[in-house]
């Protein structure tokens, strides 16, 4: 498991699975030119990455991708979808795609342009995505240690999850604008913040959930680079 993996993940990979799962990713980032991929489990929890990005919190965006999916699930169910996918779109510089695998795991990727898009949906749809929700549908269940995901998506409001999606986007602004260097006092305001937003979210005190969400975004506008 990577160094930026989560060890406490929704499911658990048997050694041949892992390299399969990394295999797959590998093979995914590797047909589009400046791209990342990244399998989180439905929680955000980072379980591996190929071809991580310099100067991007990854962490931090499977998280917020994970809570905005999860509500927007809920959301295309009332309209009859059942599958779809997310995208994430800053000019042509930072596309971030989010896929559900297997119903188990969140595929995330890190695009430098919109035509690669269409790239990553055809690799996904061939045999590099089948084989990756193979890997994925075929792991144990986790250990009883392992926590319960830290945001509940069936209980997230509505007006959260655009507070979520808007923050989402601010951070991969700022990102962008620094190379992924804010300055460290500027990092550690916006981690604190990001700390005490799941912190709030996983009790589902949405009032509060709101409120942090609310002053990230205004720290993450005003951070000079």
């Amino acid at each position: 498991m990577p160094a930026s993996a989560d060890a406490n993940v929704g499911f658990t990979l048997t050694p041949e699975g892992k390299a399969r799962l990394i295999a797959s990713l590998d093979r995914i980032a590797g047909a589009i030119p400046r791209s990342s991929a990244i399998l989180a489990d439905k929680a955000g929890r980072v379980v591996d990455i190929a071809r991580r990005p310099m100067g991007v919190n990854v962490e931090g965006i499977c998280a917020l991708a994970a809570g905005v999916y999860a509500s927007t699930k809920e959301l295309g169910r009332s309209f009859g979808e059942e599958e779809f996918s997310l995208l994430f779109e800053h000019e042509d510089e930072q596309q971030v795609f989010v896929w559900l695998v297997a119903d188990r795991a969140l595929f995330i990727g890190l695009l430098k342009s919109a035509a690669a898009v269409t790239e990553l949906e055809e690799a996904l749809a061939g045999q590099s995505g089948q084989d990756l929700a193979a890997t994925v549908k075929g792991a144990r269940e986790p250990l009883r240690s392992v926590p319960p995901p830290r945001i509940d998506p069936m209980k997230m409001p509505a007006d959260m999850a655009a507070k979520v999606r808007i923050l989402t986007l601010k951070m991969l602004e700022l990102q962008n604008k620094s190379g992924g260097k804010a300055g460290p006092e500027a990092s550690k305001s916006i981690l604190k913040l990001r700390e005490e937003l799941h912190r709030t979210m996983s009790a589902g005190d949405w009032a509060a959930a709101g409120t942090i969400c609310d002053q990230a975004i205004r720290l993450v506008e005003n951070t000079v680079v």
